[in-house]
């Protein structure tokens, strides 16, 4: 049987590819940002209504000098996850992340996806040659060439398979749309109601989504050893799972991976990446989920209040998914920062988490 013996959770924010002299760029988009879901409730608030409201303790947290400590800090984290997953040497990766508006449209949006064809294509980042540092930053942060990147077909329809008969009804995916686009409709509550925006994206040349592309450029270094990507809807209504849920299909799927006849003597790391809260920071949120994660706590993260998964932090989701399937091991959180960039609150939570 294959063994599971590495996890790896990580935030994939563009800050994570910047300097921290360019975080402060990002505070002119949150003023702008219509997704801003605020702790407690979870419900969106205009910048302006945010501002009112804030703690004015935040006003300290969103300097330069903060900042910069907290940069080298994350990078440390990355750098660490990436040692571990090098010493490791995985045979196999297989890879949790969700879609934001990339491949996946409301013409067909699973809650749970495995994609099972023989490779997948990762297409570098394009930035103009008059675009700003930050954008540029951003996009070398991710790989620079067109890679062609293995999958482990056998083992992936073996999921599909797996799942079907464990009672998750799984969608798959043999290839996948050389120019995807469309429209996804993001459904936020407020205090008069449901909002929703509709944002559309032409179509164009798009590959492997980056929530596994960061993984790809900054944990695995391009060592391109085959991979079993797996989608989950998590930020778009009316079919997110739950936290339960994704707990369970967590540990459906090291079921599936454990068993799976072509394994014998394979190394599997298990590997995910988004979050934790942003585009606000939820520190009460974040460390929950940490502490569910280190404590190797099911009922923790099976209870995560889905109020305060809206927006961005849904991929939270995504870390908890793994930890279904990473029991066996022990979690250990590796960096976590609270990146306020506004007073308002916005900004995100960066955590790295590895179980060995």
């Amino acid at each position: 049987m294959a063994e599971i013996g590495l996890g790896i959770g990580t935030s994939h924010s563009p800050m994570l590819m910047q300097p921290a002299e360019l975080w402060a760029n990002h505070a002119l988009n949150d003023q702008r940002n219509k997704e801003l879901c605020f702790a407690p409730s979870g419900e969106i608030l205009s910048f302006e209504e945010a501002l009112e409201r804030a703690n004015p303790k935040i006003a300290d947290l969103n300097q330069y000098e903060v900042h910069k400590k907290q940069h080298e800090n994350l990078n440390a984290a990355i750098t660490q996850l990436s040692e571990t997953y090098k010493s490791f040497k995985p045979d196999i990766a297989v890879m949790v992340g969700d879609d934001q508006d990339e491949m996946m449209f409301e013409d067909n949006m699973p809650a749970f996806l495995v994609y099972w064809g023989d490779s997948i294509k990762y297409y570098p980042r394009k930035v103009a040659p008059d675009a700003s540092d930050a954008a540029k930053a951003s996009a070398a942060g991710y790989p620079q060439t067109e890679l062609e990147i293995p999958v482990q077909t056998d083992l992936a329809r073996h999921i599909i398979e797996y799942m079907i008969d464990h009672e998750f009804d799984v969608s798959h995916s043999k290839y996948l749309r050389e120019n995807p686009g469309g429209t996804v409709g993001h459904r936020y509550p407020s205090a008069n109601g449901e909002i929703e925006t509709t944002r559309v994206t032409a179509p164009r040349p798009f590959g492997l989504p980056h929530a596994w592309s960061f993984v790809v450029k900054r944990v695995m270094k391009e060592n391109l050893i085959p991979i079993v990507p797996i989608w989950q809807n998590t930020c778009y209504p009316p079919n997110q799972p739950s936290a339960k849920r994704c707990f369970n299909f967590g540990q459906a799927l090291r079921g599936a991976i454990e068993s799976w006849g072509g394994g014998k003597g394979t190394k599997v790391a298990v590997m995910t990446s988004g979050g934790l809260s942003h585009f606000t920071v939820d520190e009460e949120l974040d460390r929950t989920a940490i502490k569910g994660m280190v404590d190797g706590d099911p009922d923790i993260l099976m209870n995560l209040p889905r109020h305060r998964l809206h927006s961005a932090a849904s991929e939270t989701l995504n870390w908890v998914t793994i930890s279904g399937a990473l029991q066996h091991l022990k979690a250990e959180k590796v960096g976590y920062e609270p990146v306020y960039r506004t007073n308002a609150g916005s900004g995100g939570g960066w955590g790295m988490v590895q179980w060995t």
